[in-house]
């Protein structure tokens, strides 16, 4: 029955007039939420999205300081200063004279404002007042105790991020396929060649699938090992099983019998056991054709994919070679490594003797004593040298056998 009472009892407030909105107020809610509708938001689709703005600041808009708090290094390149240039910092030093004079003015304004103050408050507020000087003196102090000390300012180190550098980027796929052909032997374009799409064109890459090729590769290159090898272990050891020696007396270490791992013509310990340890892994085909369209399509599109009319020279010295890949950043002191893939045709060259293999036999033999340059048919174009070697450079009669040889089971 209390409880009964109670729940009665227990009624709803009623709204205060603070609460309650009038009449009036409610139409001007309703007419600023009609007169202005929320509106979505519309941004332009070419515009790009990064965590620097594009907008044109000044100078002083682009200078930052490094905070000191920051762990990474700015020379790498995961660091946002990575490239921008080093400002630094003009030093806010005042000379002694300067701070003297400012001291004393200060002090004189403090004491104009004491004699312009009435009696009646000075003497009210006398220890209040000598208090507040000794804090302002004290504060002013603490301004310039600053500047007094030159050798103890921190350095600031400032970065410009106007001067780093742009950072590259991809060319649309359709126009990305028509590549320049250049001529190996003077460096200079001598027309335009437009790539297959299903070759040279897939977007995005297939990082799954390169990495299964590489693998399915190193494995096979592991092959085979001791196939058929087996060695003869304790038990199967021709001898006798009598004790060679006493076990005391004799000063010698006890032996039992003449065949452990240990003595010669013993048995061999750990040996192998005749099992064939296989390395290589499956991978089908189509996996594999696929894994060397997506390396080709990823050097296209790092800009390291070089075509070339020929790689026909005129001449087996290395030191020709190394001038004309040097145009190319290949080869050379600080120049990048290079696969270069061919396939050449007898009938089309000079003089038969000239190709072997599909390969230029002069090139062969130049590129033979430069370390950064592995020359192969089209037919041994492979992932794992892809990857391997920085840039690719492919003749015209590679490129086209590699598009119909790649693109049969499509």
């Amino acid at each position: 029955m209390a409880r009964r009472l109670l729940g009665v009892g227990l009624r709803r407030p009623a709204p205060s007039s603070a609460c309650m909105m009038s009449p009036l107020m409610e139409n001007l809610s309703m007419q600023s939420q009609t007169a202005m509708p929320r509106q979505p938001l519309v941004l332009p689709c070419n515009r790009t999205f990064s965590s620097v703005s594009t907008k044109k600041y000044d100078r002083k808009s682009t200078v930052v300081e490094l905070p000191p708090n920051l762990k990474i290094d700015p020379r790498a390149k995961s660091s946002p200063f990575y490239g921008a240039e080093i400002v630094k910092p003009k030093k806010l030093k005042l000379k002694k004279k300067q701070k003297k004079k400012m001291k004393e003015e200060h002090l004189e304004a403090v004491s104009d404002a004491d004699l312009d103050q009435p009696e009646d408050e000075k003497a009210g507020d006398g220890d209040i007042e000598a208090s507040s000087e000794i804090v302002d003196g004290e504060e002013y102090d603490d301004e310039y105790e600053d500047y007094d000390s030159e050798d103890e300012e921190e350095e600031r180190i400032l970065y410009d991020l106007s001067t780093k550098p742009d950072v590259p980027r991809a060319i649309p796929l359709p126009k990305r396929l028509h590549v320049p052909v250049v001529d190996i032997k003077t460096g200079e374009d001598v027309g335009t060649f437009h790539l297959s799409e299903k070759t040279f064109g897939n977007d995005p890459v297939r990082v799954d699938i390169l990495h299964r090729v590489v693998v399915y590769q190193r494995n096979k290159k592991r092959g085979k090992r001791n196939a058929g090898a087996r060695t003869k272990t304790i038990s199967e050891k021709r001898g006798s099983t009598r004790k060679v020696r006493p076990q005391k007396g004799g000063g010698q270490a006890r032996a039992g019998h003449s065949r452990p791992a240990h003595w010669r013509g013993g048995a061999k310990a750990h040996g192998p056991k005749g099992r064939i340890q296989d390395y290589t892994t499956k991978l089908n085909k189509k996996v594999r054709k696929m894994g060397v369209r997506h390396a080709l399509s990823q050097k296209l599109l790092e800009g390291n994919l070089i075509v070339t009319s020929d790689l026909a020279i005129p001449t087996h010295k290395t030191s020709a070679l190394d001038v004309m890949l040097n145009r190319f950043d290949i080869s050379g002191r600080e120049g990048v490594n290079a696969l270069i893939i061919d396939d050449a045709d007898p009938d089309d060259a000079e003089n038969e003797a000239s190709v072997y293999g599909g390969l230029d036999v002069n090139f062969k033999v130049a590129s033979g004593n430069l370390h950064k340059v592995k020359m192969l048919n089209q037919l041994g174009c492979n992932v794992y040298d892809m990857m391997k070697f920085k840039k690719l450079v492919l003749s015209l009669a590679a490129v086209r056998s590699l598009e119909e040889r790649l693109e049969r089971d499509l």
